[in-house]
């Protein structure tokens, strides 16, 4: 599975400096050093320095243009630690005072309208997060000039919420023209372009386009790594879609090789990447299991992998959250093709048991789920009869 580890972040840095009124320049200032710390992923020190200034501008500003500003990067360092369902309520707070602002103008609305797209695109909101990419575009349409950049933030919110719903043709149109503006920018921003690339990388890959994915993804990592450090999370990402993409097009080793090498980074970077490590050791584990179909002795790496991301989630969401029961699913299957049929038939039934207490016992995915775990055991007391 692709993932978009990395937020966009939007203009945070213009929209300050032409909002700050002369006495405010001193708030706008630490606010655009806060979205510098945050974007070389020094998200600690960034967070930290966010609530000082805050709280300086409650104080002295009031409910304005900068509290939504500074709400706004609240929400982008959620996006980027991981957690856009935490981020929304910021983006929502900071729309609505944007728009009870005589002064604001459609750019800084359609901002917060595109963050809470992409938000709700990573939660699985994607009709929601269409309709939000849907009113920024049409709020900038005909309002700024067509190569303003927040023409671009809002063609690649749109893009990414059509990804999501499964309509790549579209999404790869507005993609390839957010592509265009920013690369024709002034002064382009290499973070942007890089997310673009990855999310046409995406699409292409979606489509059936395995090598000009490649090509495009493999843009996106030499971007990353000339302007970040080489053990960024950003990195890691480009590393892990480059390590699915690879694997879609069978070039096993190297796909492991970029999944082994991006989860090294995430779990060097400690706890604040440990929701993104899991996503790259599902990509391994995946990699490893479709491989082992002609190599068995490669069940066992993937053994390895799925029981070192469920104990990972199980420390992040608890033993019993439905977040860990593909995983549990997935070793389940994996200890049948290792002949380990007692322990596969205890892994997988109590990722089942989690779904019928998550999804109750009629919904379509605990059905889903009820009737590959019938067909698993009736493999597995077939395999032990013989």
């Amino acid at each position: 599975m692709i993932l978009r580890i990395m937020a966009a972040a939007f203009l945070l840095c213009r929209w300050c400096s032409a909002q700050a009124a002369p006495d405010s320049g001193e708030l706008g200032r630490r606010l655009r050093l806060v979205d510098a710390e945050r974007s070389q992923s020094r998200l600690a020190e960034a967070e930290s320095m966010l609530a000082d200034v805050q709280a300086e501008i409650e104080r002295t500003e009031g409910a304005g243009l900068l509290l939504a500003a500074a709400l706004r990067e609240h929400g982008l360092l959620r996006d980027d630690e991981g957690r856009p369902e935490e981020a929304i309520p910021f983006y929502e707070r900071g729309l609505a005072m944007v728009r009870a602002q005589p002064d604001s103008t459609p750019v800084m609305a359609a901002l917060l309208l595109a963050n809470i797209a992409l938000s709700r695109s990573d939660c699985g909101y994607s009709d929601r997060a269409l309709s939000y990419a849907t009113e920024a575009l049409t709020l900038l349409r005909g309002s700024v000039d067509p190569t303003n950049p927040a023409l671009a933030s809002a063609l690649y919110a749109h893009g990414i919420a059509l990804h999501r719903l499964g309509r790549n043709n579209e999404a790869f149109k507005d993609l390839r023209e957010a592509l265009d503006l920013r690369q024709h920018a002034a002064n382009p921003d290499s973070g942007q372009l890089a997310l673009t690339n990855e999310a046409i990388a995406d699409c292409l890959s979606d489509l059936g386009y395995h090598n000009m994915a490649e090509a495009a993804e493999r843009k996106a990592l030499a971007i990353r790594t000339a302007i970040g450090v080489p053990d960024s999370a950003a990195v890691a990402a480009s590393l892990n879609n480059l390590g699915v993409i690879l694997a879609r097009e069978q070039k096993w080793s190297e796909g492991q090789q970029a999944l082994a090498q991006a989860s090294r980074i995430l779990e060097q970077r400690g706890e604040s990447e440990e929701r993104r490590l899991t996503a790259a050791l599902d990509n391994l584990g995946a990699l490893y299991y479709n491989q082992a179909r002609s190599s068995p002795q490669l069940y066992a790496k993937a053994e390895e992998v799925y029981r070192r991301e469920l104990a990972i989630e199980e420390r992040i969401f608890g033993a019993s959250d439905v977040r860990i029961a593909a995983t549990l699913e997935m070793l389940g299957e994996i200890l049948y093709r290792e002949e380990a049929y007692n322990e596969a038939g205890r892994i997988y039934s109590r990722g089942l048991a989690i779904q019928q207490v998550a999804f109750g016992a009629a919904d379509p995915k605990m059905l889903a789920a009820a009737r590959r775990y019938r067909t698993l055991a009736k493999k597995m007391t077939s395999d032990a009869a013989k």
